[in-house]
């Protein structure tokens, strides 16, 4: 089969899970009523070595005029899943091909966010399971989870790649930032990782980003605690307050919840952590499950909701899919997050 004209697949993969989904929840339909884009990648992704169609995405940010979305090669789990049910019944072609599938580079799809339009696919050097990703005004920073580390990219060299169409971007820098890196995300000054775990409560840290000589060094400057099993975070303003929305995963079966607050930012200090029965609880709302990271637009304040679902090692299996599937990223206002506000 010639596979140099495929491309990566865009659009929407599952519409009627979407709209089952959307009935289930009612917090879905308010943040999906402005406008949606379905992820890129989730059935195809082209890559400087082939084909990959076990991408499954995790963080989002907005960096200039781009949505930027991370996705990792996930064919272990998806190899994992399928060979389960290959005494059940499975698909032996299916099961034949994942076992044929080569581990890819981890990828950041790059959208337009004026047109909602996927424009390029950029490869990253390394298989990172790319947690989060977030941007500072000069680098994009992504977060490498396990390895304890964030990696930087120079923004004007993810630019050159976007203009190509694709190819690989190289990590300028990769600090050793001593917490999980679940996650990240920027407010104010200060760029934000999740430092996350399983079994108990975590944090997400502050660091104050310092550029030497164009190199990016990392200084720790605060936190405030998460839940557990936290997958991403907001911080904006309203008016003169600050708010604070967390993601939490329900893996595929419970519902992801969302924990909101509103925050005293001038009470976060180096070297200590504020917790969050001393900030204002505002309750939580219910979405689907596999909820990944949350982010906003400095500019326009657009609020982006990524999901994880459709990815094939969840939603393409015998036996146990993710039980509501949400293909698209969501659209919404920071209103539609807040309310009562």
């Amino acid at each position: 089969m010639d596979t140099s004209k495929l491309k990566t697949s865009t659009g929407f993969r599952y519409e009627n899970a979407f709209e089952n989904a959307v009935e289930k929840f009612p917090t879905l339909a308010r943040i999906s009523s402005a406008a949606t884009f379905g992820i890129p990648g989730l059935a195809l992704t082209k890559v400087d070595e082939g084909l990959c169609e076990c991408m499954t995405p995790q963080g989002i940010c907005v960096a200039g005029p781009y949505v930027l979305i991370t996705a990792y090669c996930n064919i272990n789990k998806y190899r994992e899943e399928l060979e389960k049910h290959a005494t059940k019944g499975g698909n032996p072609s299916k099961l034949e091909a994942a076992r044929n599938h080569k581990q890819h580079k981890s990828v950041i799809y790059v959208v337009d966010k004026e047109s909602l339009e996927h424009i390029a696919t950029v490869a990253l050097p390394d298989c990172t399971h790319g947690g989060g990703i977030s941007y500072d005004g000069t680098f994009v920073w992504v977060a490498k989870d396990n390895e304890r580390k964030m990696s930087a990219v120079l923004f004007s060299e993810l630019e050159r790649v976007i203009h190509y169409g694709f190819g690989t971007v190289r990590y300028l820098s990769t600090v050793n930032v001593k917490c999980q890196a679940s996650f990240t995300i920027t407010y104010g000054d200060r760029m934000w990782v999740g430092n996350t775990f399983s079994r108990t409560t975590g944090t997400m840290v502050g660091f104050r980003v310092k550029n030497v000589l164009g190199i990016p060094r990392l200084v720790r400057d605060g936190e405030i605690e998460m839940p557990v099993l936290a997958q991403g975070a907001m911080l904006a303003d309203i008016g003169d307050k600050t708010y604070l929305a967390i993601s939490v995963s329900g893996g595929r079966v419970n519902p992801s919840t969302v924990y909101r607050y509103e925050v005293d930012m001038s009470k976060v200090e180096k070297g200590k952590v504020l917790k969050r029965e001393d900030c204002r609880d505002l309750g939580t709302l219910q979405l689907p499950p596999m909820m990944e990271e949350i982010t906003i637009d400095p500019e326009t304040r657009a609020v982006y909701t990524q999901f994880e679902s459709a990815s094939s090692p969840y939603a393409d299996v015998e036996g146990n899919p993710c039980k509501s599937i949400v293909d698209r990223v969501c659209v919404s206002t920071l209103e539609d997050w807040f309310p009562e506000v």
